[in-house]
């Protein structure tokens, strides 16, 4: 029987949490946060990432998470396991009107790492400056040069020129892994009848120098229990968490 071993000594994703306003857009009103957060807490707890990029949230739902997920600590709305050691952290200035970038240099086993966790705005000129400006502050930020991850939504998806403008110069994760696990795109908008294309808009970059030893969307669902009694399958978010597992220089 094969089987895979790889060298890893980082696990790093991507989530998609869905605000309370969002959730009113897609369904049939029974993916409520109060009803999905416990669910989303012990999927995350399960799988153990070193690092996890939050986007799209609220501060009461950001507040749920760090309260409920004890083996993490936040910088920003990057949760990092506690394992792990923060030196500092931050949010990029001037970024375009509707997109949203936060940072922090983390450190674990001796190597020291950034993180920029990006939202950008669905509008797809406005992702392209955003990627701009993303670049550009990681330029500022990480003069060391040192190993950097972009994790996040991108607003649009992996044709457009927001994209092509980040993959000038980091590594999509999803493309560079030996083992892949992700099948459809990587919006479900709380739907399972559906497979939803192939279009992904959310997503794990990394410097070139970060060996990418494999990838994939947390397909998770979890059953609800009904008004009527019955229970039924939902999805934790309208966007499926996306994970690599890489290794550090």
């Amino acid at each position: 029987m094969a089987f895979c071993v790889y060298a890893q000594n980082l696990y790093i994703g991507s989530f998609y949490v869905t605000t309370p306003e969002e959730e009113t857009l897609y369904g049939d009103g029974g993916d409520k946060w109060t009803t999905r957060r416990t669910y989303i807490c012990d999927l995350f707890c399960f799988e153990q990432p070193d690092v996890l990029g939050l986007q799209s949230y609220t501060d009461t739902q950001l507040s749920f998470l760090k309260t409920r997920m004890t083996g993490y600590n936040a910088a920003e709305d990057i949760l990092y396991n506690r394992a792990l050691e923060l030196d500092t952290c931050g949010i990029v200035s001037d970024m375009p009107e509707g997109s949203t970038c936060s940072w922090a240099r983390l450190r674990k086993e001796g190597k020291t790492f950034y993180v920029f966790n990006i939202c950008f705005s669905t509008e797809v000129s406005v992702a392209y400056s955003s990627a701009t400006r993303l670049r550009t502050a990681i330029e500022e930020i990480n003069t060391e040069g040192l190993p950097c991850f972009i994790t996040g939504n991108l607003g649009v998806d992996s044709a457009k020129t927001a994209y092509s403008r980040i993959t000038g110069k980091y590594n999509d994760c999803y493309s560079k892994a030996s083992v892949k696990s992700a099948e459809y795109g990587t919006r479900n908008n709380f739907d399972l009848a559906n497979n939803h294309g192939n279009e992904r808009y959310d997503f794990v970059f990394a410097s070139r120098n970060i060996v990418v030893n494999s990838y994939g969307q947390l397909q998770s669902t979890y059953f609800a229990k009904e008004s009527n009694g019955s229970y039924k399958r939902r999805h934790f978010s309208t966007h499926f968490p996306v994970m690599a597992k890489v290794k550090l220089p």
